[in-house]
């Protein structure tokens, strides 16, 4: 199959909030267009785009899918994209590989929380949009409300369409740029074009005359037309449409009812009629040195280059990378140069994308999306160029893994099984936080929601057959002392022949914050001779590793050898290592220990009118708010809180705020635990302890 012509390609996203009709548009976009025989559902777990097992079980996408169609001979490679923000990252990356997307409003619910925040991230991206208002076949639909709703959000949105008929009775769409009428049977793939009907003509016409001078007041070409009253006709309708959606100066507004069959096969000629191609666009996410957007070029010519997206494991292909070619033309069987690791990769067979099934092309050209298998280190974000390039594409800003459990192995010997599985799953998804706590010596596992970091758990089960556990992660609590205080540390060991013999006198000091644990040597005299004062300082060091409160590490002390006992056979290092920590050991607990928390500093982003709940939860969770400020439409919310208190907070204040909050933590200090809480916290490290033996 020869490279695609850049001019009659479309690179589309289909994004919006989970349980808006995404999946099933797309595939009805593909029905419509012939790509496939028949139209599957959501519901019978059915779709092209839901292939992974664990979609299906839930009934919702949780990776981006590649699909394709041909409309009118331009290929339109679509990617279907998660709605529920725990797998945005699939999202994210999706909208750094296409030319324009397409936003999916549900017309039950209107705009919704993640409608928003995705716009926020469209507009970032610069992206050309149309939006398509979808379920307007079910009950309590409402297309108008959905527009003023729309039109809240921006202004720039303008109907392009309008439904003919409600809920149960909606039989078409009126295309008000055409001004005619498409009704729809059911199971047919596309709808019969004819006159509007009378009982929608007069709010057709009246829609229209909106549009035109929406459209007019954004393009200078239409404008002097429009004012001198000439007839604006259809074409030059859709041509200055075109122009101003590429532009980003109007945001063309449809109607469809996918699971029905109806609107389907319009929004795949909206697409292909009014988004821009690869050549119009150039390299999307193009940046220069300084990570600055730029504009770059799609160029025929040259060495291809291509960036990676996506990566993710198939069962029986192994990892797949799906590749944007944003330079030259890139063939099956090349070898191209990693720019990250400089590492050098053999460029198999290439794939096109339909859903989990592939089919093999010669080669990708400038501007198209296809799949390649088995490429050893590329990862998401890697440029591969089969010559020398300054092509540079912006990193893609994923969100925080924000959510933490230590994972545990549910057979013992399995613990290198449980960390290839979760670095395997971390090579497809970049939120993922997994690393091993120095402190705690726990596998922690940090996800973006508690359901994220369950699907990861599922799909290590599914493809690995590895089980494990999740568990709270341990707080790294520290110890250390309020008062001085004195002992004595003596080792003495006498089992026939040679035996064991080390004394000494501890005094131990309390230091201010951060100064760790300091020895000093004031042993005089030769008491303890001097080649053995380092084994007495191991011996401190080594005790301070466990505290006496709860066995946690011991900070801010001074501890000062001043006296001692030797014998001149007996003793020896190791004698005088267990009597430094037998001594440090006594002093500590003499000395007032306390138990001491790490505090964060908590950043929290919400929207104006749930800041009064934020900073009550947060006063309740022991924290102290330390002030807001405005950010765009929301407010910052700072606050000093113990990192125990924050172990949930992400399910917690997504409910506050219906899931339009997020937030960020970083280390600021140690403080001194409260009692009613220290003894829960000696609890928690009892269990803990017992679930690693």
């Amino acid at each position: 199959m020869a490279a695609q012509d850049p001019a009659k390609l479309r690179n589309v996203a289909v994004v919006g909030h989970r349980g808006c009709g995404k999946t099933s548009l797309v595939e009805a976009m593909l029905f419509s267009a012939g790509a496939i025989k028949r139209m599957g559902s959501v519901m019978d777990a059915s779709t092209v785009c839901d292939w992974d097992e664990e979609e299906r079980r839930r009934q919702m996408s949780i990776s981006a899918s590649l699909c394709n169609l041909t409309w009118d001979g331009v290929k339109v490679n679509v990617i279907d994209t998660p709605g529920e923000p725990s797998f945005h990252a699939d999202t994210f990356s999706a909208l750094g590989a296409v030319d324009g997307a397409v936003m999916v409003v549900n017309g039950t619910a209107g705009v919704e929380v993640q409608t928003e925040r995705l716009w926020q991230r469209l507009d970032e991206a610069e992206l050309p949009r149309i939006v398509v208002v979808t379920m307007l076949d079910r009950e309590r639909s409402n297309y108008e409300q959905t527009m003023e709703a729309l039109r809240e959000l921006d202004a720039k949105c303008v109907a392009v369409q309008m439904p003919m008929g409600e809920e149960a009775a909606l039989a078409g769409v009126v295309n008000l740029v055409s001004m005619t009428a498409t009704t729809y049977e059911p199971g047919a793939p596309t709808g019969a074009r004819g006159a509007v009907p009378a009982a929608f003509l007069a709010a057709a016409e009246t829609a229209r005359v909106a549009l035109v001078e929406a459209v007019a007041e954004s393009d200078d070409e239409l404008i002097e037309k429009y004012f001198a009253g000439d007839e604006i006709t259809t074409q030059e309708l859709i041509d200055s449409l075109h122009r101003v959606v590429r532009l980003g100066k109007i945001y063309p507004v449809m109607c469809a009812a996918p699971t029905a069959g109806i609107g389907a096969d319009r929004v795949v000629n909206a697409v292909v009629t009014l988004l821009p191609s690869p050549l119009e666009v150039g390299v999307t996410g193009a940046v220069d040195e300084r990570g600055e957007r730029v504009a770059v070029a799609l160029r025929a010519d040259g060495p291809p280059v291509a960036h990676c997206f996506k990566t993710f494991a198939d069962q029986f292909s192994g990892k797949i990378n799906l590749l944007r070619v944003v330079s030259g033309t890139l063939p099956s069987d090349t070898h191209v140069s990693d720019s990250r690791s400089a590492n050098k990769e053999r460029i198999g067979q290439l794939m096109q994308m339909q859903g989990k099934e592939h089919v093999a092309v010669a080669e990708l050209g400038p501007g198209d999306i296809g799949a390649v298998a088995k490429l050893k280190d590329v990862v998401t974000g890697d440029i591969l160029s089969a010559g020398p390039t300054d092509i540079r594409v912006a990193k893609v800003p994923y969100p925080a893994a924000i959510m933490s459990f230590a994972i545990t192995p549910k057979t013992k010997g399995d613990e290198d099984k449980v960390g290839q599985s979760l670095r395997r799953l971390a090579e497809e998804d970049p939120t993922l936080d997994i690393h091993r706590d120095e402190e705690t010596a726990e596998l922690i596992l940090g996800g973006v929601s508690q359901l994220h970091v369950e699907t990861v758990m599922e799909r290590m089960r599914r493809r690995f057959g590895v089980e494990a556990e999740l568990h709270p992660p341990r707080v790294p609590y520290r110890e250390t002392i309020t008062a001085e205080a004195h002992a004595e540390g003596k080792h003495r060991k006498q089992s026939g022949g040679r035996g064991q013999f080390g004394d000494c006198w501890l005094r131990v000091e309390p230091l201010e914050s951060g100064a760790g644990i300091q020895f000093v040597d004031k042993v005089v005299g030769g008491a303890i001779p001097r080649s053995f004062i380092p084994a007495v300082e191991k011996g401190v060091i080594e005790a301070a590793r466990s505290g006496v409160i709860a066995g946690y590490p011991v900070v801010d002390v001074r501890v000062t050898v001043y006296d001692g006992k030797h014998h001149a056979v007996d003793s020896s290092e190791m004698a005088f290592k267990i009597a430094g920590s037998l001594g440090m050991k006594a002093a500590l607990e003499k000395a007032r220990p306390v138990l001491l928390e790490p505090i964060m500093l908590a950043r929290v982003t919400v929207p104006e009118e749930c800041v009064g709940d934020v900073i009550g939860d947060l006063s309740g969770r022991r924290g102290r708010p330390q002030g807001m400020e405005a950010f765009g439409h929301t407010e910052v919310v700072r606050a000093e809180v113990p990192m125990a208190e924050m172990l949930a907070y992400a399910n917690d204040l997504r409910a506050m705020t219906g899931g339009r909050g997020d937030y960020t933590m970083d280390f600021l200090r140690y403080e001194e635990v409260p009692a009613h809480v220290a003894q829960k916290a000696v609890e928690g490290a009892g269990a803990s302890k017992e679930r690693a033996a």
